[in-house]
């Protein structure tokens, strides 16, 4: 069946993925902004946390694929190219849920540091947490080179199967569909 399948290329992965920012993305970061310049909750801050963080491991598990995977007829696969479980799913997103599993205690310290609330900009904000709290920028920077090296295992399988870090640690395929 292999012979038959044709793989996600680099290209219609890395277009789903940055269509998929934009869909949780963008109003994630909006409503997180809207958080902090209003009730500076890390209660509101942690539904859209969780939210954001279940989007792909349920669309994958649910549907083979996330908006932005459909929008570029892809879908996930195990090896076998059959539908994956939610748990493969959720392999297959750790390098996106750790780092914000992670950064939670340090929002949650922040948003309860009245020298952090007390700041009027969002930027101002960030800029302070990530010095007041320095471990999660390490944690932030390690999980960058690891997402990183997941590009990169994608870029340079010479087996055209572009299978990803992800896709290796959860023995999944991207596959185009017909």
């Amino acid at each position: 069946m292999s012979e038959e399948v044709q793989y996600g290329k680099f290209w219609d992965r890395f277009g789903a993925y940055i269509l998929d920012m934009i869909i949780i993305g963008i109003p994630s970061f909006g409503l997180n902004y809207l958080n902090f310049i209003t009730a500076k909750s890390f209660y509101l801050y942690l539904p859209i946390a969780l939210i954001g963080l279940s989007y792909k491991p349920i669309m994958e598990s649910k549907y083979q694929a996330t908006l932005g995977k459909m929008a570029f007829n892809l879908k996930v696969t195990d090896l076998a190219f059959k539908k994956i479980g939610f748990q493969r799913s959720l392999v297959r997103s750790l390098i996106f849920i750790l780092p914000a599993l992670i950064y939670l205690p340090a929002q949650f310290l922040a948003y309860n540091n009245p020298n952090l609330t007390e700041l009027d900009g969002f930027w101002e904000f960030s800029q302070a947490l990530q010095s007041t709290y320095p471990l999660a920028e390490i944690f932030n920077c390690f999980f960058s080179i690891i997402f990183l090296a997941d590009v990169i295992m994608l870029l340079s399988d010479n087996s055209q199967k572009q299978r990803s870090l992800k896709d290796r640690l959860a023995k999944t395929f991207v596959i185009k569909e017909k």
